[in-house]
């Protein structure tokens, strides 16, 4: 089985290069036993165990889970959009740094993805070349969002054109999606609202055509997509009824829905049976957000309940994940 939705935090970060007073640098405040608290400025942002850093402590729950391979990707907080350019190149190398490393020391139980500087898209896509190059990475985990510009959004098709033509794999992860609205713990913001910035994200990708333009990309969303699997059939109606809105978007919605991945990350076997009816099985990985609090154990016991057949199995647990990264 290969999870190709999981995170990595350092055991530790390098200190701020820059001179602001009040900067969302991440640090680390070391805690009881085994835990860290990160914060972001002067905030705690996440309590993380070592298995966030640490290879073997990772390997040991892999295995008791039956996971032989993570696709590795940074904590979804630590993208840094909203540093400058120059804070943002640092703090990118040194975490796509961390992640290789982890890599090269279980090359047989890892796969690797980095982060780019999004805020400028040109730069992205030259640190693009150097992640493959110089890092051995397969792609790039990027937000759903940078600082409230659709991922989808055109101004980033200098970055799309530099991961097709380095045949590397995107992977979209929801991130600071709307608050006004949002009610209850912190906690709820993970729950609620990142699958609902989901389907906000898919649809961007459809509406502005980005497989069109670059129709060798492989982009993957996580947590199922979000909500996007109720909103597709609605999208899909109003394409087939409505005569501008097949001017605007040239392609059946359902049609590039299936084009993209997603991860298995819905918590319900009714729910993923859905997915597998909407999506396809040739496109659907598993995926857990290891090692955080919400994440999902024994990611395969959730097949189970499926009827599933040999080929159909041995694709959501492998092979598609397999074509998604380029291997």
């Amino acid at each position: 089985m290969i999870d190709m939705h999981t995170h990595v935090v350092p055991a530790d970060f390098p200190a701020y290069p820059g001179r602001e007073k009040k900067h969302g640098w991440p640090c680390m405040h070391c805690g009881e036993g085994h835990h860290r608290t990160v914060m972001i400025g002067d905030k705690p942002f996440r309590e993380v165990s070592a298995n966030a850093w640490d290879s073997n402590r990772r390997l040991e729950e892999m295995a008791a889970e039956g996971v032989e391979r993570q696709v590795l990707s940074p904590m979804p907080e630590l993208l840094s959009y909203w540093f400058d350019l120059d804070d943002a190149l640092a703090f990118g190398r040194y975490i796509n740094g961390c992640i290789a490393e982890m890599v090269a020391r279980a090359p047989q139980h890892f796969y690797g993805l980095g982060m780019v500087p999004l805020q400028d898209p040109e730069r992205a896509a030259r640190e693009v070349r150097s992640l493959k190059h110089d890092y051995g990475l397969l792609g790039v985990e990027v937000g759903s969002n940078v600082n409230g510009i659709a991922m989808g959004d055109r101004r980033f098709d200098p970055f799309f054109a530099a991961l097709q033509e380095e045949d590397m794999c995107l992977f979209v992860h929801a991130l600071h999606p709307t608050r006004e609205r949002l009610y209850g713990p912190p906690l709820m913001e993970a729950l609620v609202a990142f699958p609902n910035e989901n389907g906000l994200g898919i649809a961007a990708f459809i509406a502005n055509g980005v497989l069109d333009r670059f129709p060798r990309l492989r982009i993957a969303f996580s947590h199922g997509g979000g909500s996007f699997p109720m909103i597709l059939p609605r999208l899909q109606h109003g394409w087939e009824t409505s005569q501008p809105l097949r001017e605007a978007i040239p392609r059946s919605p359902q049609d590039v829905a299936r084009r993209f991945w997603y991860d298995t990350l819905v918590y319900s076997e009714p729910a993923l049976a859905y997915l597998m009816q909407v999506y396809g099985s040739s496109q659907l990985m598993i995926g857990t957000d290891y090692p955080f609090v919400i994440r999902e154990s024994h990611p395969g016991r959730r097949l189970e309940g499926l009827a599933l057949g040999t080929a159909e199995r041995e694709a959501l647990l492998v092979g598609n994940c397999r074509r998604f990264l380029g291997l």
